[in-house]
């Protein structure tokens, strides 16, 4: 039986990542699996003590004494830590046990879409030092997932981790869950979903302006979002992978998200496997989901303008909407199924766990 032990944080897109992983280890009756949830709490206020005030440092400290613990009591074959930010205070831990370490971004990645994250890099002394710390990190591992090419080239360029280290593994979506619908009512407006928890970054007011004159309904999923009239609707307490939200995605016609800024976004991942076209942004990992006039448009991040002249087109074609749709669906089965995904995670720790203990420093 693979001993294997999970980290995994619970931040927006992180949770569903978290739920897949958790299925599929049901699911997979050759692994004993301790999973370690570590939440987002609320900063504490200590005066005095401004690396408390800190997620990355509180993130690993709260990774490490959990690894200790799993280690002292059941020592796993491997470990799973995602996202690196977790991993900064495990190096020791990593060097003992075979370590895989996932990222759906960089730290250098995030700083390149600051202004949208409203992120700003701090004094240069401060960030080499992280950069350090990432670095050992990251090259303390057997292997780094990336959910994405465009975070696997920075793991690369930006990081030194040997190309031979990274595997681009997308986290995928539940393929039983999230599926198109049987049918859809005729004689209604299009529907059109956006699924964003920060609206606000994600784009919503540019969806906002874009959709005034357009012959749709708009579903709004997300709890910033401000209130909206003209046959439009905001849904602001669904959780991820719940009923109401995947009725929603059934329901849908198209998908938009016209994020200003973004790493590899769950939520189209879900659209793709609802045989959805999607309208988005070309930021972040978004090209290797949409491709522009094949599965859905890409738009320029902040423009209304395109924004509304994409969804204007599919809202008046719904042969189009049919073929993109059936192109995402295509997709999401070749690349995004989870439990397929999670798989080949899982045969990559048990690979690591037979490599030798001692890691070059």
């Amino acid at each position: 039986m693979l001993k294997l032990a999970f980290v995994l944080e619970q931040t927006l897109g992180h949770v569903s990542h978290t739920r897949n992983i958790e299925r599929a280890l049901q699911r997979a009756t050759d692994i004993q699996a301790t999973v370690i949830r570590l939440s987002y709490p609320p900063r504490p206020t200590i005066p005095g003590a401004p690396l408390l005030q800190n997620w990355s440092f509180r993130a690993s400290l709260a990774a490490r004494r959990a690894l200790a613990r799993c280690l002292r009591h059941d020592r796993p074959d491997a470990v799973f830590i995602h996202t690196q930010v977790a991993s900064l205070l495990s190096g020791s831990i990593m060097r003992t046990v075979p370590t895989v370490i996932s990222i759906d971004a960089t730290p250098l990645n995030i700083d390149y879409l600051g202004a949208a994250y409203n992120h700003r890099r701090s004094p240069g002394a401060v960030e080499a030092i992280k950069r350090i710390l990432n670095r050992r990190a990251l090259t303390s591992a057997r292997a780094v997932v990336s959910w994405c090419a465009w975070a696997a080239e920075s793991l690369r360029v930006d990081y030194g981790v040997d190309a031979e280290r990274i595997r681009v593994m997308h986290p995928g979506v539940d393929l039983d869950l999230f599926r198109p619908a049987e049918s859809q009512a005729a004689g209604r407006k299009p529907r059109v979903l956006f699924v964003g928890g920060d609206f606000a970054r994600k784009g919503g007011h540019d969806l906002l302006q874009a959709v005034r004159s357009l012959p749709v309904e708009l579903d709004i999923v997300s709890p910033s979002a401000p209130a909206v009239g003209g046959g439009h609707r905001v849904h602001a307490g669904l959780k991820p992978q719940s009923e109401g939200l995947l009725e929603l995605y059934r329901n849908a016609d198209v998908f938009v998200l016209p994020t200003l800024g973004d790493c590899f976004p769950q939520a189209i991942a879900e659209a793709l496997a609802s045989g959805l076209p999607v309208v988005a942004t070309d930021v972040g990992g978004i090209g290797e989901m949409v491709t522009d006039g094949v599965n859905g448009f890409l738009v320029a991040p902040g423009s209304p303008t395109e924004l509304e002249r994409a969804l204007r087109r599919l809202a008046e074609d719904p042969d189009l909407r049919r073929r993109m749709g059936r192109e995402s669906l295509a997709r999401a089965r070749a690349g995004h199924d989870a439990m397929r995904n999670n798989r080949a995670i899982f045969d990559l720790m048990a690979q690591i766990a037979e490599l030798p203990q001692a890691v070059p420093a």
